[in-house]
């Protein structure tokens, strides 16, 4: 949907977070009013910005009585709310479909359950270093109105399944990082999850890059374009990841040393991002070693196989978004070598912990042995279910008292759950995670 197609509308914004204040501040840029409106037990913030705030009884009736509902992404389609407004016919759209309709032939998006983020950020640090002017936005916290996403020459977009869910059409350019069931009661089950997901290349995207084309993704990919979008893997483009780096055939090679990325999924994460910059911007292969020379100086993100100082000699890394079982397997395969304590555990969203306890049972043993302290709801379902030894700790504090006295080589905080029955979010259980590193001598 476009702006201009809201001009003389009754329009509403649902929500008042960031992506809802964003919106209300992009219609006002264009001389459009809304009503905001607040649903569930969500109290309205004290913003004159925001005009017109309804919450509590009035604001389903507000909702279904407006022509046009800009939904902010954290509105689950499960909803009752959603379910009432989508079945009363009222056209629903989002910040990140508005902007994308107009700004789709300028955009590099990238969604995936995990990895879009890494890869995401790679994306914009390569263009940058093959002088492109180009402006990262979208689910990283940044909404894509915001910055400098109207000057770019491209706009590296982060879009996650709650964004993809309501677009109506897609990016000239997209990867898909990786799919496993992540976020299930948002969207009502697994499926409706890669749907929503996946809408973000079912509109005609030019090119859409994926790890491999048998795989989960590829398979699922496939399904969902057509004719005039190509289908492309690193591989085509003679990228080939090892655990000891990426090579490119005809261009050059990274040792693993050379990136400041930890593990092979991240080298992955990589050769997804120099496949789509490669050909997006249809670099012959002579400037294709200024990608690799960009790939060098790409500084990490935070709390993502992040190494925090430490003062006990061990290796303290937080990986505190790792909220799903599958992203602790591949956190765990970046310490291949080492004896690994891991602290796992958090709020319950009863994702299946099948592919970690399969992992955890080729190193039950040895020199490579993991070592698991469970916290939270999710900790304690993880000890019924899972049959793998585990410490159980009653909450945070206690699972790093028994991290300092466990004699890993490295203690991993990859939880495998979001923080919410303990922390306000991820970055506060970091920050505990960090002061505990500090002073575990």
């Amino acid at each position: 949907m476009r702006s201009e197609e809201l001009r003389g509308r009754d329009v509403v914004v649902w929500g008042a977070g960031r992506e809802g204040r964003a919106a209300v501040a992009e219609l006002r840029r264009r001389g459009l009013e809304a009503t905001v409106v607040v649903t569930g037990d969500g109290v309205p913030p004290a913003d004159p910005s925001l005009g017109v705030v309804v919450a509590g009884a009035d604001a389903l009736p507000r909702l279904l009585a407006a022509d046009v509902v800009i939904k902010s992404p954290g509105v689950p389609h499960a909803s009752d709310e959603f379910r009432a407004v989508a079945d009363a016919g009222v056209r629903v759209t989002s910040l990140t479909d508005l902007w994308l309709t107009e700004n789709a032939a300028r955009v590099l998006a990238v969604t995936g359950t995990k990895g879009k983020s890494t890869t995401s950020s790679l994306a914009h640090h390569l263009l940058r270093g093959v002088g492109v002017s180009a402006t990262l936005v979208g689910n990283g916290g940044t909404p894509v109105t915001d910055g400098d996403a109207g000057e770019a020459e491209i706009a590296v977009t982060e879009v996650s399944s709650y964004q993809a869910a309501d677009l109506s059409c897609s990016p000239r350019l997209a990867v898909v990082t990786s799919l496993y069931p992540e976020h299930l009661p948002w969207h009502g089950g697994y499926e409706q999850y890669v749907a929503d997901k996946l809408n973000l290349i079912a509109h005609a995207p030019e090119l859409v890059v994926v790890p491999d084309l048998d795989g989960v993704v590829g398979t699922e990919v496939r399904a969902r374009i057509g004719p005039a979008t190509r289908l492309l893997v690193p591989a085509e483009l003679g990228l080939a990841v090892t655990d000891a780096g990426l090579a490119w055939a005809g261009v050059g090679e990274l040792a693993a040393s050379e990136v400041a990325v930890s593990g092979r999924h991240n080298l992955t994460n990589l050769a997804l991002a120099l496949a789509v910059v490669a050909v997006g911007l249809d670099l012959p292969d002579v400037r294709r070693t200024e990608l690799l020379d960009a790939a060098r100086t790409f500084a990490p993100l935070a709390h993502r196989l992040e190494t925090v100082p430490s003062d006990d000699g061990r290796q303290w890394v937080d990986d505190s978004l790792a909220t799903a079982p599958e992203a602790v397997v591949a956190a765990l395969e970046t310490f291949p070598d080492v004896r690994v304590c891991l602290v796992l555990g958090g709020a319950d969203r009863g994702l299946s912990f099948e592919p970690l306890a399969r992992y955890l049972a080729t190193r039950s043993a040895g020199p490579a042995a993991v070592t698991v302290v469970a916290l939270g709801p999710a900790g304690e379902r993880w000890v019924r279910e899972s049959g793998v030894p585990t410490a159980p700790a009653t909450g945070f504090a206690e699972a790093m008292g028994r991290v300092c006295a466990d004699d890993s080589e490295v203690v991993l905080l990859s939880p495998g759950a979001p923080s919410f029955d303990e922390f306000r979010d991820y970055e506060a259980r970091s920050a505990a995670f960090r002061a505990a590193a500090l002073s575990s001598s």
